[in-house]
């Protein structure tokens, strides 16, 4: 009797036991599969974001980025291929937002956030540059940065600054943009200048006075010593403009 007894609490401890590991076990294999299909989604986001970033950065002749991702929150379930769009789709650099989209079985929409830096090798002062400086090769040199929050447009090549000058004070390190130099005053107002006038093919120098200051290419009023006359004039060099008759 004792052992039929023994028998069967065995028997009833089996069967316990065995319901508690498989009411274990569904649990664990829904949460699994929640979460392959939550990595598949992040997985592509991310491939999304790395196709729209490289497509800009190869546009302004870089390779160099990085991508910060949020974690995805809980999503829906979606039958059908996720849609995903950027909220600066031109110009995906900075804070972005990325918008999901899914219509099957029912619709929702979702939003998740990203960082994004594009790196370019930019040209900075080597040294302080003080105001009217003119601009060496010895004065610049290149640094690797995030283009994302700069306000000011760039240099990437030193060569596009020698020969300028500097408006204002520069800070050592400082990104150089187009809006702290200038091009260097060849004339200056009240100078005495050569005047060259052309006809055709003939050529007539002439002296004059500025009565203004202009860099290279800037068209200003000079008057003519021999006939004592103002006319307008394009600065080409040094104390010299050029006219046509």
């Amino acid at each position: 009797m004792y052992s039929k007894l023994k028998r069967k609490c065995h028997f009833r401890a089996e069967i316990v036991t065995t319901l508690l590991l498989l009411s274990g076990l569904f649990p664990a294999v829904s949460l699994s599969a929640d979460t392959g299909e939550k990595s598949a989604t992040e997985h592509a986001v991310k491939r999304f974001l790395e196709l729209q970033v490289k497509r800009y950065a190869a546009s302004i002749g870089s390779q160099d980025y990085q991508i910060t991702l949020k974690p995805l929150g809980e999503l829906p379930h979606c039958d059908e291929t996720i849609r995903k769009t950027l909220s600066e789709p031109e110009q995906p650099i900075g804070r972005l937002t990325v918008t999901l989209e899914c219509h099957q079985p029912k619709y929702w929409k979702a939003r998740t956030r990203a960082e994004v830096k594009v790196y370019l090798p930019l040209v900075v002062a080597k040294r302080t540059l003080s105001r009217h400086q003119t601009i060496a090769f010895d004065d610049l040199s290149l640094k690797r940065s995030n283009i994302a929050y700069l306000r000011r447009n760039y240099f990437t090549s030193p060569g596009d600054l020698i020969g300028l000058t500097s408006r204002r004070k520069i800070i050592a390190g400082k990104i150089i943009s187009p809006k702290m130099v200038e091009s260097p005053q060849l004339v200056q107002r009240n100078e005495e200048v050569i005047i060259e006038a052309t006809l055709g093919t003939m050529t007539a120098r002439m002296k004059g006075i500025a009565l203004e200051s202009g860099a290279k290419g800037n068209t200003i009023r000079v008057r003519n010593l021999s006939s004592n006359k103002e006319i307008f004039a394009t600065v080409t060099g040094k104390q010299r403009v050029k006219t046509t008759f």
